[in-house]
């Protein structure tokens, strides 16, 4: 026997009373089975509704598909008998206010682009259309969410009708649809008519505002992010405190504060160019400056970075007859370069192989070039004492 579905036709049905048909575990949980049901389960890109049954909370609500039956997971056995059902009514509104902005929206993209809806996912934060197109303009978007709003202001009447499937052809349907046998049918008065099994608002004005908050490509798709009713109030409210914020900081009125931000990037892209020309500048000194005794440059740095000193390394190696061991210690791992100049022969991946056979870590070069990292000693001169040690060939 099917569970027989109470917000098919009344979703503002927040409490009920039913039977309770059977109880099976499911894992550390138990799954009822009432005879009728007023909790919405996940399908169609709708989650499940929350709440209660008996005062046990609900965790989850599926339907088995080979038999019909919702199931409702709970935390506790439920005994057999009557059972009183509580949904969440916050989270019933927020769903029907998102569903039925959906099917708003996805009709206007249809109506002036005819862009068929391909998918739909109600989120917990944000919900996504996807349309069959390689892209979407922030115009063409915002002539859909507005003509979407003016549907919400005309507050039309959203009714529930169930057609015979040999009806349906005629219907005037969205988009076909795959179920079989009565079909429950959403009707937008005079706007859209679409087969859906979710929970939906008497009329449009319930919806609230519809927010278009994002466009991506997607799968060979595009995808839209919106939100509608009071997740629009939220995040209003949060955008605007945001704006308070970066208005404070830019000294820039608040619907200002775009371009005082993009002035105060570009100075910071400007400064950090001639940061970079300056370190540069400072390397290319440092490199021309450093000491070198026998062909050697050798020298343990802390917290310099590894890349930072085998840039350092290769400049010093445009000088000619002069070979590299360098060390640095950051975030507690003990890291090495070994470089050596064009005219020399020595082979520092080699010496970098003793060196690491002899302290542990790993890493790997060229003759002209090598690093490794992940060295056990206790200090970074101990290290690099070794690696001229056992440095052989002619300079």
């Amino acid at each position: 026997m099917k569970t027989e579905r109470l917000y098919y036709n009344d979703p503002y049905l927040l409490e009920f009373e039913a039977m309770v048909l059977d109880v099976r575990p499911i894992g550390d949980s138990f799954g009822v089975i009432l005879d009728r049901t007023a909790f919405y389960p996940t399908s169609g890109g709708q989650p499940n509704d929350l709440g209660t049954i008996n005062d046990v909370r609900l965790l989850d609500c599926f339907e088995d598909e080979t038999s019909g039956v919702v199931i409702h997971v709970v935390s506790d056995r439920i005994p057999s008998g009557l059972a009183r059902g509580r949904i969440d009514s916050s989270r019933r509104t927020d769903h029907m206010q998102q569903h039925s902005g959906q099917h708003v929206l996805s009709q206007a993209f249809v109506e002036l682009f005819n862009w068929p809806t391909t998918s739909f996912h109600l989120g917990a934060v944000a919900c996504t259309i996807d349309l069959p197109v390689d892209s979407i303009s922030r115009e063409q978007a915002t002539k859909a969410e507005d003509l979407a709003n003016r549907i919400v202001q005309e507050n039309r009447v959203a009714t529930v009708r169930y057609l015979a499937e040999e009806d349906l052809a005629g219907a005037g349907l969205r988009k076909p649809t795959e179920r079989t046998g009565e079909i429950r049918v959403i009707d937008i008065a005079g706007y859209d008519r679409s087969a859906c099994g979710g929970t939906h608002v008497r009329a449009t004005g319930e919806i609230g505002p519809i927010l278009i908050t994002g466009i991506e490509r997607a799968k060979k798709q595009t995808r839209v992010e919106f939100i509608c009713g009071n997740r629009v109030v939220r995040y209003a409210r949060e955008a605007n405190r945001t704006l308070e914020r970066i208005s404070q900081t830019v000294s820039a009125p608040a619907l200002e504060t775009a371009n005082a931000v993009h002035a105060l990037w570009e100075e910071h892209q400007q400064a950090r160019k001639r940061l970079q020309e300056l370190e540069a500048e400072l390397l290319d000194h440092e490199a021309a400056q450093f000491p070198i005794r026998d062909g050697f440059a050798i020298a343990a740095f802390r917290n310099r970075g590894i890349d930072a000193v085998k840039l350092l390394a290769l400049k010093i190696c445009a000088r000619p007859s002069t070979v590299v061991f360098f060390a640095d210690e950051s975030e507690g791992q003990l890291r090495v370069v070994f470089a050596r100049s064009a005219d020399c022969s020595v082979d520092v991946s080699t010496v970098l192989k003793k060196t690491l056979d002899h302290f542990g870590g790993r890493g790997g070069g060229r003759p002209n070039l090598a690093q490794g990292g992940g060295l056990t000693a206790d200090r970074a001169e101990t290290v690099l004492k070794f690696a001229a040690e056992n440095c052989s060939g002619g300079l």
